[in-house]
């Protein structure tokens, strides 16, 4: 047995003993999918390995640790995974990554307890505690405008960059028709999640159906209440300037910040220039006054009064902070200082000897604070994605979407195989029947042991008004699925929960447009106030459609179109709600929302990529046999569960081999499912 460690060789003696199990499915643990692992392996504490593991046995250690280098000798960090092989001879028996799980040191004989875990494990390591927020998208940074938002509409099915689609966050709609721009927010696409994810934690992917064009339209829509910008700066009035005279013919001009009467800044002006200030940790609320005073040592004038006086600290400059994040237009900050002598009239002439000084000055916080995004603004893709979702969640429910199997090439290192159970199985047969011991017990129970009568396959509840009401009308969440498997020995439920909410599509009456919505409403008809809300992540299929009559895009107060046309940037759970022929809910709604004239919502994800998994293990014929069994070295590197079984005249699908010995071939459990029908 040799066992190496980031390609390092440890230490191993005739006391090295492996007892690994693989898995790619576990009836009894319904929904998850599971990998290949040792149990606890135990190695000497010889110079070599002490040097490996950077002398960790020594309490008195530190290591420096660098995750750009290998980890392992003084670079070793037990809190990092490590890749790891395991040989028999020269044959592979596990590929993955190495976790230090004790040190036992008596008599001052060191020894190190490890585990080695597949790559699937190693996978999951490596991601750890990552977040969707940690993932790169700023190479799609871009400005809102009303160029890129209606030009990413073309880009429904990219599976790549941003899409801005027409959701329904309330009160941004009077007519349910025409839209202020507020409630255009970015997308990312969950294709490109995934593979940034994948990429990211160091490995490569065979995920054919993340191709399709199914999934290329499948996007992460905007879940915060309003588009904001996670920004340091909270008020910004610019654009300074001067018109050209001698500096040294006016002293000094002394400016002050105040907000609500406290001053928050000031400084002393000189020699003048183009200059600006930053006031530091102001936070502004709606309705603070903000004011710039000044008191010049020489006579300035004042435009606004259309007088000349000395300059003390005046009013003229107060205004009211609205909210906005650039209020330039708010106020105009100019001070005019003359030659000293000189006549100034009213209106005036700034090209006669005269000084035009605008006052720039912005306030900042410490730490970024959410403004929202305007016209003309900078969108960060990074502020635009769901926070604190880990990546390993996201990865577990999309598995568990379209009931996935993700598994390890044993050929190609960090390489992860994903495949839908209907597509996992290819129709080569394996013939076992001389692999069974059958001086040892077989196991047979009907339908696969199950324990549970009812497998709610169910979407994360969330509170919006339309979710809310579907869930008290029929006391199960829009989109859910209830599989009744009509064994009557057991009343418990399973439950197959995803991270995701699913989102109610509404009509209204005389609109060919119709709206995934997602807000609070208060008060009855006609007197209904729509509010928006924060909501649980969500994934929608893209598809841009055209309108028989145009519709409009209002500007931020409504007062006039920033565009006009046909194109309609539709986000759903159908893939079209006019003609749709497919749904990503697990079931049909018992109430639509909006009006459906045709198509066919049968086509969901518990019909395409649950139905015939779950008739399997709940027909009354299904069987599941856990027998002993022997396998070689070679069968065991060259194990492959997508390959049916052929045992005593009857088809099965392997689902789990349990304490395999890698270091003296000898016999192990092994799980399997009867096959019923290899389609149904």
């Amino acid at each position: 047995m040799r066992l190496f460690i980031e390609k390092y060789e440890v230490d191993t003696d005739d006391r090295f003993s492996t007892m690994l199990t693989a898995a790619v499915d576990d009836i009894r643990d319904f929904g998850k999918r599971n990998t290949s692992f040792s149990k606890t392996i135990i190695i000497q504490g010889t110079k070599n390995n002490n040097l490996l593991f950077g002398q960790i046995f020594d309490v008195r250690s530190r290591n420096d640790y660098n995750p750009l280098l290998p980890n392992i000798g003084k670079n070793f960090n037990p809190a990092i995974s490590a890749d790891a092989v395991i040989l028999n001879g020269n044959i592979q028996q596990l590929k993955g990554v190495a976790r230090l799980l004790a040190i036992n040191i008596k008599d001052g004989i060191i020894e190190y307890e490890l585990q080695v875990i597949g790559e699937l494990g190693g996978f999951a390591a490596r991601v750890g505690a990552k977040k969707i927020q940690d993932l790169d998208f700023s190479a799609y940074d871009h400005e809102y405008s009303i160029a890129n938002i209606t030009g990413s509409w073309t880009n429904d099915n990219g599976g790549a960059g941003y899409y801005y689609p027409l959701i329904d966050y309330g009160n941004y709609s009077s007519d349910k028709k025409n839209w202020r721009v507020g409630t255009f927010r970015p997308a990312i696409f969950l294709k490109e999640v995934i593979e940034k994810m994948v990429s990211g934690a160091g490995y490569t992917m065979d995920f054919p159906l993340l191709d399709t064009d199914r999934l290329k339209r499948i996007g992460i829509p905007y879940n915060r209440k309003i588009l904001t910008a996670n920004n340091t700066l909270i008020l910004d009035i610019y654009n300074n300037d001067y018109d050209g005279i001698t500096p040294d013919e006016f002293g000094q001009i002394w400016i002050q910040v105040f907000k609500n009467g406290v001053e928050q800044y000031s400084t002393t002006i000189g020699n003048f220039g183009e200059f600006s200030f930053v006031v530091n940790d102001v936070v502004l609320s709606t309705g603070d006054i903000i004011s710039i005073a000044a008191q010049g040592s020489y006579i300035p004038f004042n435009p606004t009064a259309g007088s000349i006086g000395a300059f003390t600290t005046t009013d003229y400059m107060n205004y009211e902070y609205n909210g906005a994040t650039t209020i330039t237009t708010s106020i105009d900050v100019v001070l005019l200082f003359t030659e000293l002598g000189a006549t100034v009239t009213y209106p005036f002439n700034p090209f006669q000897n005269d000084v035009w000084l605008d006052i720039s000055f912005q306030t900042k916080s410490s730490t970024a604070i959410p403004t929202p995004i305007l016209i003309g603004d900078d969108v960060k893709m990074n502020d635009a994605l769901p926070q604190n979702i880990l990546q390993k969640d996201l990865f577990s429910s999309v598995l568990k979407l379209f009931n996935l199997y993700c598994y390890e090439d044993n050929t190609v290192n960090k390489h992860l195989v994903i495949e839908p159970f209907i597509d996992f199985y290819t129709n080569d047969i394996e013939d076992w029947s001389l692999k069974v011991d059958r001086s040892s017990n077989i196991n047979i129970k009907p339908m696969s042991e199950l324990n549970a009568r009812y497998y709610n396959f169910k979407f994360k509840a969330d509170s919006d008004y339309w979710s809310d009401l579907y869930r008290k009308r029929y006391n199960e969440g829009y989109g859910d699925r209830i599989y009744d498997s009509q064994f009557e020995f057991v009343s418990e439920k399973e439950d197959v929960e995803l991270i995701f909410a699913s989102t109610p599509i509404v009509g209204y009456s005389g609109e060919e447009k119709c709206y995934s919505t997602i807000f609070k409403r208060t008060g009855n008809e006609p007197s209904v106030t729509e509010e928006q809300v924060d909501s649980i992540i969500r994934l929608m299929q893209f598809k841009t459609l055209t309108t028989t009559v145009s519709w409009n895009v209002k500007n931020a107060d409504n007062s006039s179109s920033l565009h006009s046309g046909h194109d309609w940037p539709y986000a759903g759970h159908v893939d079209n709600p006019i003609t749709p022929t497919n749904d990503l809910n697990f079931g049909a709604p018992k109430e639509l929302f909006w009006t459906l004239s045709s198509g066919d919502l049968s086509t969901n994800q518990f019909n395409v990529y649950w139905s015939s998994y779950m008739a399997e293990i709940t027909d009354k014929d299904s069987k599941l046999m856990t027998c002993t069994i022997r396998l070689t070295r070679k069968d065991w590197y060259n194990l492959a569960f997508n390959k049916y079984k052929w045992i005593d005249g009857a088809l099965w699908r392997l689902n789990k081999i349990i304490d395999y010995n890698a270091t003296n071939e000898d016999t192990c459990k092994a799980e399997f499912l009867r096959v019923i029908y290899k389609t149904y």
